[in-house]
């Protein structure tokens, strides 16, 4: 198992993309940080990326992202997002908020962003969302995400952290381009 891990870690390394998002609420004043890197800007088609997501209470949370795309673009998204959902096994999230990127502005909404929860603080989550161009009146389809979540620990971080995760995952664009992911996942 620690040589799958392995394995798919260094691969996804190589293949750095974007972050994501998922349903699960963070909690009132909790702050998660998830980081996507793409050193060098290595991959093309890569990203590197962080992702934030603050419990303004246990339902609501400002979050967003900014990233800087290999070929130089940078990005940034803010928003807030409502968990309007939780039990055993599900957590769902609404969301809207805005994308800066070049000279437009694109509004994601609607949002639909789901956790599934496994065993042993494993999960499944992801996104569902539109992106609206606001300048040319244009919808520009629908992105699509999704990561498997796999919690791990760092001794030297336990006594500032509440939990950390290592995500493996797939991120289909609104051009309808499919890119595998990866992102290292804090909640403070």
């Amino acid at each position: 198992m620690k040589k799958l891990l392995l394995f798919l870690s260094l691969s996804y390394l190589l293949n750095a993309t974007g972050g994501y998002d998922n349903g699960s609420a963070v909690g009132e004043g909790k702050l998660q940080l998830d980081f996507t890197l793409n050193p060098g800007d290595v991959v093309e088609y890569g990203q590197s990326y962080v992702t934030w997501n603050y419990g303004l209470s246990d339902t609501l949370a400002f979050h967003g992202y900014g990233s800087h795309e290999a070929k130089g673009v940078d990005q940034i998204y803010y928003g807030l997002k409502y968990t309007f959902f939780q039990n055993d096994s599900w957590d769902f999230s609404t969301a809207t908020g805005f994308r800066h990127r070049l000279e437009e502005t694109h509004i994601y909404l609607p949002q639909l962003l789901y956790t599934y929860k496994l065993a042993n603080n494993y999960d499944i989550g992801g996104s569902i969302l539109n992106v609206y161009d606001l300048y040319d009146k244009e919808n520009l389809g629908v992105t699509f995400d999704i990561a498997f979540r796999i919690p791990f620990q760092l001794s030297f971080l336990q006594p500032y952290v509440e939990s950390t995760k290592i995500a493996f995952g797939a991120f289909k664009n609104a051009s309808g381009k499919t890119y595998p992911t990866y992102s290292i996942d804090v909640k403070f």
